[in-house]
């Protein structure tokens, strides 16, 4: 997203609005509205609306919350900026299709797997599960895994290839076809 504009932190809230959305900071750029405009309104306006000492204590109050958003918002970018700087990692399922495509039938399984408890919506790694047991002799269980993947809206896009899948188990094949 690049680098934000300094004046962003020149109100409290607006910095975490603009770059994550968050509505809770949204209700903080807001209740910093609302505190600045009611000192404000009672410090020149109406000025008999509130002690003097009340007003002080507004303004010390709008200058401490001022201070204290701008030190968490730099906080927050030093922090993401870090994380964003460490080296990623594999991608699980990037190393799932590597050992699927290489045979590696049981690490493939375990990687998957894991993806799976991590997200048991995750259709792309459903599939693949489907289709590595549908190679390694075990129909049941790919029928099985094939059915629980059908259940999930996500399925759609992938409508097509969980026909074909049930098409090679119902034929018994367990190598895809080689299409002329």
């Amino acid at each position: 997203m690049g680098r934000m504009p300094w004046a962003t932190y020149l109100w409290p809230g607006l910095p975490q609005v603009w770059k994550r959305g968050a509505w809770s900071a949204l209700g903080l750029a807001l209740g910093f509205a609302a505190l600045v405009n009611i000192t404000v309104v009672a410090s020149l306006v109406w000025t008999e609306l509130f002690p003097a000492g009340m007003r002080k204590g507004a303004w010390i109050a709008v200058a401490a919350v001022w201070l204290g958003s701008a030190a968490v918002a730099r906080w927050r970018d030093r922090t993401s900026a870090r994380e964003a700087a460490k080296p990623q990692g594999v991608d699980p399922y990037g190393r799932a299709v590597q050992e699927y495509l290489k045979g590696n039938w049981f690490e493939a399984e375990c990687v998957l797997a894991g993806l799976l408890r991590r997200n048991p919506r995750d259709v792309d790694a459903s599939l693949m599960l489907a289709t590595l047991y549908r190679h390694t002799g075990r129909p049941d269980e790919a029928a099985v895994q094939l059915d629980r993947i059908q259940r999930l809206d996500e399925s759609a896009k992938w409508a097509l290839e969980i026909d074909r899948e049930r098409k090679w188990l119902a034929e018994g094949q367990s190598e895809m076809p080689v299409d002329p």
